[in-house]
Order: structure tokens, then sequence, then C-alpha cells
């Protein structure tokens, strides 16, 4: 080869030794470049939740705070009104005076026996207290009689526990017992049981609920309707019963603490004795057409009942001879021509002269309709149409949720058998026939749980919307889901299975 030859390495490109790495740090920068930026992404979303979780906690531990200030309010209250419910602790005595009745050597005496009935009533009430440690904190003793004066004292007269000398010896006797202890009361409640009935219920009721009265005696064991009444109250602990006169025989059932005063108290019924009122002749009179009895039968007096029109009063029984002068006896009317009954009765024996033929076969009484439900041609549970209700019923039920500040118990007015001992709902007397029908439809607006589905004979609550194609509340009715839903019945089901197809 020639000197002058160029050399074959001048063709080669200097730069190309060095393409293969320069590549390769390109790739690298541009992957470190991909993962900066998701190690950015990733620290911008973490940073985003991180302050995200500071807020949150901000918020839990304001919020725990003040849950933790009101918790001690709570508490600060709580323990306020347990010192205030253990502060004055009282016993309430409700006695029903109808039945319950004083010794009569103490009415007898007035103002004076009134007192002492009152002392020796407090001082045994203290006694009976102090024997039992569940009581012994009681400070103050409220006693309230209810009666009707005039018909014990009537009743008293009648029986000869009392002479008919001095009619005014039960309100001297009242007087005398209220006037001797401050926190003993009498309520003459007038003419008629259930007036006395209600009124010592309601008393019963209040304090039953108070939680500051620690002892609740009742005195009504002579009538068997309080013990019908007491069936809610049987695990109650604080009621007491106070005896009188023998107990009733539904009042042999019930645990409660049993206590007796037979120094304050009658421990047997008054006697009952017939009162002949003064008779006269009549003047002779034109014959009816039919025989009027000239006289009547002497009236025998019940003294625990109230049958006090009964009896005369008792300035006539004591002076008959200061007794107004007979008036002549009315004209009878002539008897209106009314079309007589097919069988005959008691009642029409004595309009007829002609011999009758009585019959006294028991009827037999028609039988209560079955309990059963309803359901649609898509066995879909449709609601019996209900009666209007009366609006007095409506109101009175408004009127009682008011007064006791709890709503009705469905169970016990409606279905009868409510078995919870601590049942939240009122309880009471039981309702009547229109306000039975005014709590149904106030139950028919709560909306059952199983819906459509139901198949419960005894449930009372609603199934589908009471007014169907025109509900005023649209998508806010409680009944929306079943709103548009057919609710004509086309199948009976009973509670014993058996069904009946409808047309």
């Amino acid at each position: 080869m020639s000197r002058y030859e160029e050399p074959e390495t001048l063709d080669m490109d200097p730069a190309q030794p060095y393409l293969a790495p320069l590549q390769t740090w390109e790739n690298l920068v541009r992957e470190r470049h991909s993962i900066e930026s998701t190690l950015h992404s990733s620290y911008i979303d973490l940073l985003k939740r991180y302050r995200e979780k500071c807020a949150e906690c901000d918020r839990e531990k304001r919020q725990a705070m003040l849950w933790e200030k009101e918790q001690r309010m709570s508490e600060r209250e709580l323990n306020g009104l347990k010192a205030a419910a253990e502060s004055a602790p009282f016993a309430f005595v409700v006695i029903d005076g109808d039945g319950a009745i004083f010794n009569e050597d103490l009415i007898a005496r007035g103002e004076e026996g009134g007192g002492q009935a009152a002392h020796e009533l407090h001082k045994q009430l203290k006694a009976f207290f102090h024997e039992n440690t569940q009581y012994k904190n009681i400070d103050s003793i409220f006693v309230h009689v209810v009666l009707s004066v005039e018909g014990l004292s009537r009743a008293l007269h009648a029986s000869g526990a009392l002479p008919f000398t001095d009619h005014m010896a039960l309100t001297k006797f009242a007087r005398g017992f209220c006037r001797a202890q401050p926190l003993f009361a009498f309520t003459d409640v007038g003419y008629g049981k259930e007036q006395a009935d209600h009124k010592v219920r309601k008393l019963f009721e209040i304090m039953e609920r108070n939680i500051q009265c620690k002892c609740l005696i009742l005195a009504g064991c002579h009538d068997n309707g309080y013990a019908t009444f007491l069936e809610s109250f049987r695990r109650n602990h604080k009621i007491c019963l106070l005896e009188t006169t023998p107990p009733a025989a539904d009042f042999r059932k019930f645990a409660f603490k049993r206590v007796a005063f037979p120094s304050v108290f009658r421990s047997d019924p008054l006697p009952s004795r017939p009162v002949v009122s003064p008779t006269y002749v009549a003047p002779p009179a034109i014959s009816p057409p039919y025989s009027v009895p000239t006289t009547s039968p002497p009236s025998v007096f019940n003294p625990l009942g109230n049958g006090i029109n009964s009896l005369p009063s008792p300035a006539a029984t004591a002076s008959p001879k200061s007794a107004p002068p007979p008036q002549p006896a009315p004209l009878p009317q002539p008897a209106v021509s009314r079309p007589e009954p097919q069988q005959n009765s008691y009642a029409t024996v004595g309009r007829s002269t002609a011999p009758l033929t009585i019959n006294i076969a028991s009827q037999k009484k028609p039988t209560a309709p079955r309990p059963f439900l309803q359901l649609n041609k898509s066995d879909e549970r449709v609601d019996v149409p209900l009666a209007k209700p009366d609006p007095q019923a409506v109101k009175f039920l408004e009127d009682r949720r008011q007064r006791s500040g709890m709503n009705l118990c469905n169970r016990y007015h409606l279905a009868n058998n409510c078995k919870n001992s601590n049942c939240n709902f009122y309880h009471g007397e039981r309702l009547t026939s229109a306000q039975t029908l005014a709590l149904r439809h106030k139950t028919r607006n709560l909306v059952c749980s199983s819906g459509r589905l139901c198949r419960d004979v005894s449930c009372n609550l609603g199934h589908h919307c009471p007014s169907p194609g025109s509900c005023y509340f649209g998508d806010d009715c409680r009944f929306s889901e079943m709103h548009g839903m057919d609710i004509t019945p086309t199948i009976k089901i009973y509670e014993d299975g058996t069904r009946e197809v409808l047309a």
C-alpha cells in the first residue's frame, strides 16, 4: 500500500461509539422524569388526603369536646334530679270513703272525732313506714278521702250506725279530719258511685308515675272493680293495699303489701236493713182500664251502693207526723194503642187480664263476627274499611293524650293483650266503642312493617294509603310506595285459615 492511500478508519463516524450510550442516557432521563411525575402526583394526592383527615380529625375533636361537655351537663342534671327526687320523698294514701268507712263512734263525735281519726291514722302510718326499711326516708304523708257525703250519711243513718238526730255528723267529722293534719283532705264528689271510683283511679295513676312518691296506698279492697284496675300495676313494689272490710275475692291474687288500721276504720260492712217509708191511703179515684198497685213493697237499702233515691229523707223518717198531707193520686192517662210483642215477657204480664204464657227460655246471643283479613288479586293486603269516627271521640283521645303526656297503648285498647310490664304507653280506663273506633282510625295511619305481605289478622296498622288516588301528601305520604295499588278485595282469609272468595 502506498503512503498516499488514506486508511480505512477515516471513513468511520467518530461519534458512532457514543450514540448507543447517549440513547441509553436519554431513556434513563425520560424514565426518571416519569418516576418524578408519578411521585409528584402521589405526593399531591397524599397531601390532599392528609389535609382532609386533619380536618376530619379536628371536627371529631370538636364534636368529642361538645359531647363531653353535654355529658357533664347531663350528669349534673341527672344528679340534681336524683337529689331532688330523694330530698322530699312522700307517701300518698287514697281512700274510697264510700266503702272504706271510718269507725262510727269517731264520726258521731264530729270535729273532735275527725281530729282523733286523723292523728291516729297518721301515727299508725308512721309506724308502718318505720317497720319497713324501704319507706324509712318518707317525710310527708298525704291522705285523700274521696266519697259521697250525702250518700254515706244516709247509709250510716239507715243502717243504725248513726242516729237520725245529727245529719251533719259526717261533715263535721271531715272538717276536723282536714284541720288536724295539713296534708289530709276530704273530697265530696256528690251522688253516683262512678264519680268516686273515677277520681280515686285518676289520683292513683298520677301518683304512680310520680318518682317522689315512694309509697302509694289504696283503700279500696271492698270493690272488685279496683282489682281489674290494679292489673297493669302488678309489678310496682311501691303499691300497698289498705284493708278495712274483708277484701273482695279478686284481690287475693296480688302480692302487694297489706296494712290494716282497725282502730280507725270499720272492719265489717254496714248492715243492711229495710227502711219502710210512711204510707198513706189515697182517696178513691176512677178505676183505670188496667190494674194499678196502690202500695209498693218496702225499699231495701244497700249501704255499699249508691241507691240513695230509694230512701226517704232523714227528716221525714225521723218525724213522720210532720209529713205533708197526702196529695190525691193523679188520674191515669188513657193508654195509647201500641203493637204488642210476639213473645211474652215479665214486663207485659201486668198489662193483660188474660192468662199468659211466659217464655223464660234464654235467647241465643248472636255470634261475634270472626276476624279476617282481605287480599286483592295480587295477594296484597287490603285494609277493611272503617266507619266514620265520631268527632267528639277524636277530641277525647287528643285531650287524654295531652293530659297524660303519652299516646294510648294500641295493644291494650285494641287487642287487649299488652304483656309489657314496663309499657311506655298509656293504659288507663277502657275506651268506649266510639273511642275505640277513633283509635283504630289513628292507628291505621301508621305503616305496618310487613306492608302488603302482612298476614296477621289482628294487625291494626295501615297496609296502603287511606286516600288512594287522591292523596294530598303525594310523594311525602307515608304510604307513597303503595300508591297505585289495587285495593279491591278478592278474597277473605279468616283467623283459622279458611278462605272465602269475594264476588
